[in-house]
């Protein structure tokens, strides 16, 4: 009997040891051992530790407020493979490509390298990538031809230098006799003793007039570089309407033989020869318009640049930075106001020439202005200054200004506007991302000229069952959204959903497996819906929004603390 009573006990200890041992390892339980002063001083100093590495993380995300430019880059011949690899890792997907300033042989190289690094690029990432072809044309303006060895060369007081428009000199242009294009439609307005100025630098009178070539004398010396841009007097006015589709057609032609997006127009003075381009594009070409103003013509002979501004897709400034303070005050008063309220995205170039050089302008007023930065190859070290840093640090994201008692007005009375100045509210109280649902172009872009300091991700599902017109629709999309300020489109197909996720959550999980996001992040989402041809899917005749905002929760119930030591 003693025997089986003390089987018993020994069964019920070992049975409580097995508890014991089961009770330390149970995931409800929270069990504290203490095996003296120094052990317990040593887990408190840990976990102060992970303490002070959670809330110096979270200080640092707080403090990362950023707004989104886009990118958009020149490339050349020298561009190597590499470069645009790279180019493409930081957020670069619109290339642009000056058609005029290349041979086709050259053009075709150049276009076939670009494609090879889109291909080995698009192969590496999960999403699908919109990338848009910029393709500049000559239009309306007379440049110089390429001179020989592609060298700028000297251009001396007294001397004179023959204009011609025979084409053997296109390529090989010397010191006495230059090509120019467009030369011939302007031949029958220049008159002897006319002043033309040739670039930046040279000013010349024309002493002799011919057929087919000009000849002039060089007044002011200077430098003379390949396809440099001459101003003719009287070029603005002077061709008849009927001669303005000479001047583009074939160039929109090839164009579209490229499989360009973006169609980019420089030197624009004249408005009429401005609506002709839009018209034909309108009418025959599936293209975007990206105008260069002269703003220094426009301002200098008070032209229509509403009426200017209305006929272009996209504004582009090349040269903010070397222009006289009246320019200067012009664009930043006149013509950068007239654009926002346009709703006309805004191209700029930063003259980078090392990668050091964005610390000089990333607090410069213009920056806060425009939607893409345009960046070109450095000639002082043949590299592209590559803009990592493309998250610009705002002034102060908690303070809202508003300029006008009319913006005061609209807030209260538009409801577009109540939703914006919403998201703006809620965007600023530390919010890490945004998440925007919609199939609708017009309620995209409208976040775009929001003060936004967060990323906004567009999401974009490519379904099975959309048809051609509709997957076009939604590249289009993503690729005027990368010349937008704030946005990110995401195009995902349906294999990348394997949870079957709405394109919100989606969204959210795919950021959060990026690293973008983190366990109680606060996140906005916004569903954006338009009116059917057959049923409604959101809202009567307008753009619905349906604004919610929430933290991110944990992936399970027991994620382990990311910051312990």
């Amino acid at each position: 009997m003693a025997d089986m009573i003390q089987k018993d006990t020994v069964s019920l200890s070992i049975n409580y040891q097995e508890k014991e041992v089961r009770g330390e390892y149970d995931p409800e339980k929270f069990t504290v051992r203490l095996n003296g002063q120094k052990d317990l001083e040593q887990r408190l100093k840990e976990f102060k530790a992970a303490c002070d590495a959670h809330e110096k993380h979270a200080r640092k995300r707080r403090r990362r407020c950023y707004y989104h430019i886009g990118l958009m880059a020149k490339v050349v011949m020298e561009t190597t493979h590499d470069e645009l690899r790279r180019l493409l890792e930081h957020g670069t997907y619109t290339f642009h490509v000056d058609m005029v300033a290349f041979k086709s042989e050259e053009l075709s190289i150049i276009l076939e390298t670009l494609s090879i690094a889109i291909s080995a690029h698009t192969n590496e990432r999960e999403l699908r990538i919109a990338t848009g072809l910029a393709i500049e044309i000559n239009g309306d303006c007379c440049r110089v031809g390429r001179l020989r060895n592609n060298c700028t060369t000297m251009l001396a007081r007294g001397s004179v230098v023959t204009l011609t428009t025979n084409t053997a000199y296109r390529y090989a242009g010397f010191r006495e006799i230059v090509y120019v294009i467009n030369l011939g439609v302007y031949l029958k307005s220049v008159r002897l003793n006319d002043i033309i100025l040739i670039g930046k630098e040279v000013r010349c009178r024309v002493v002799k007039t011919l057929k087919e070539a000009l000849a002039v004398l060089i007044i002011d010396a200077g430098l003379l570089a390949s396809y440099d841009f001459i101003e003719l007097p009287r070029q603005c006015h002077s061709l008849a309407p009927e001669v303005y589709p000479d001047l583009f057609m074939d160039d929109l032609k090839m164009a579209v033989l490229l499989k360009a997006n973006f169609v980019v127009l420089p030197k624009i003075r004249c408005k009429n020869f401005l609506r002709a381009v839009r018209m034909a594009i309108n009418e025959e070409f599936d293209l975007k318009l990206i105008g260069c103003i002269d703003f220094e013509y426009v301002r200098t002979n008070m032209l229509d640049l509403l009426g200017i501004i209305k006929l272009l897709d996209y504004i582009w400034i090349p040269d903010m930075f070397n222009v006289n303070c009246c320019v200067y005050n012009y664009i930043m008063e006149d013509a950068l106001p007239i654009a926002h309220c346009q709703k006309k995205p805004v191209i700029g170039t930063v003259p980078l020439e090392r990668c050091n050089d964005l610390k000089r302008f990333e607090l410069h007023e213009f920056l806060w202005k425009i939607d893409t930065i345009h960046m070109q190859k450095s000639p002082w070290c043949n590299k592209y200054p590559l803009i990592v840093k493309k998250l610009m640090p705002i002034k102060d994201y908690r303070v809202g200004v508003v300029q006008t008692q009319q913006q005061v007005k609209s807030i209260l009375t538009s409801y577009q506007t109540i939703v914006n100045f919403i998201i703006r509210t809620i965007a600023t109280i530390e919010c890490q991302a945004i998440f925007v649902f919609t199939k609708c172009e017009n309620a995209s872009v409208a976040l775009a000229r929001t003060e936004i300091y967060c990323p906004v991700y567009m999401m974009m599902p490519l379904n099975e069952y959309d048809d051609e017109t509709s997957i076009k629709c939604k590249f289009d999309l993503a690729r005027a959204l990368h010349l937008r300020r704030n946005t990110h489109p995401i195009l995902y197909t349906a294999d990348l959903n394997e949870c079957n996720y709405s394109p919100i959550e989606f969204g959210v999980d795919y950021m959060r497996r990026k690293g973008c996001l983190e366990v109680g992040d606060f996140v906005v989402t916004l569903e954006v819906g338009k009116e059917d041809n057959e049923n409604i899917v959101l809202g009567i005749g307008e753009d619905v929004c349906i604004l919610r905002a929430f933290y991110v929760a944990p992936v399970f119930n027991c994620e382990k603390f990311k910051y312990g030591t």
